[in-house]
């Protein structure tokens, strides 16, 4: 069973969490445990505990490989996102609701209520990635600015933008790492709103041991996602998080080889 937990409340939830806590995930004999080895075989500076590799180790960082765990991440968002485009794009026709006449004598039966969505029905919803391989600029008569949130949603037949900045941290840093991405777009949003757009903001965290924050379970929530859909991209994006951060752990003790980069141990 793969380990996943929803904060109700970010920072009760924080500060009763262990950093030392060993943490099982659905890989066989897979276990992020106090520490692995005196000092960091990648980086040969710091203590080389699950903390540092998975989210510390600057010859990590500096190679690409949280970004390309980010991204794996990222991407199952966006798929969630797409969904959630595609009904607002199908309901174009539909989003005035109809009348209807009850015959007397008989009952009115009830509608099925759709959930509310803050893509509202439009043609023209456009999604932006910024990822480790390839990024995007906002158009310039939208905002003229080089910030890059990694999805930028937008409409201009709405005059609406929706960014969402994602953070895959450990999982104690999340309300401080919450905090900063916030305000990292606060004046994006400052000048997004001053040309008549309006903003909704989402910094979501997915921990690098597959735990996903309650910001993520908002946000597919305000997509007018179903339960069933909520609970499965959940699911899924937990275990792109653990997925790329066991590729990581298997690495911990050789080279590391990916995208064609490799990763030796600094003497």
């Amino acid at each position: 069973m793969m380990f996943r937990v929803c904060f109700k409340n970010l920072n009760q939830q924080s500060s009763k969490w262990d950093d030392q806590r060993v943490v099982e995930a659905d890989f066989p004999a897979v276990r992020w445990g106090k520490s692995t080895e005196k000092t960091c075989y990648i980086c040969g500076k710091a203590v080389g505990t699950a903390k540092h590799l998975l989210v510390g180790c600057k010859v990590l960082l500096d190679s690409g490989q949280y970004s390309r765990r980010h991204d794996r991440v990222l991407e199952v968002i966006r798929e969630a996102v797409s969904l959630s485009v595609a009904r607002a794009q199908k309901e174009i026709t539909t989003n005035e609701r109809s009348v209807g006449f009850v015959r007397e004598g008989t009952r009115a039966t009830k509608s099925n209520v759709k959930p509310y969505s803050i893509l509202k029905a439009a043609s023209d919803w456009t999604i932006m990635m910024d990822t480790y391989e390839k990024q995007y600029k906002i158009p310039e008569d939208i905002c003229a600015s080089a910030s890059r949130p990694d999805i930028f949603l937008f409409s201009r037949i709405l005059k609406r933008v929706v960014m969402i900045e994602l953070t895959v941290p450990w999982e104690t840093n999340i309300p401080k790492d919450h905090t900063i991405k916030v305000n990292k777009y606060y004046e994006l949003t400052n000048e997004l709103t001053r040309n008549r757009f309006v903003v909704d903001l989402y910094a979501v965290e997915v921990g690098a041991r597959g735990i996903t924050a309650k910001s993520l379970y908002n946000l597919l929530k305000d997509l007018g996602l179903s339960r069933t859909h909520i609970n499965a991209f959940l699911e899924r994006i937990s275990k792109a998080a653990l997925v790329g951060s066991f590729q990581i752990w298997l690495g911990r003790e050789r080279s590391l080889d990916s995208g064609g980069e490799r990763i030796t141990r600094v003497s």
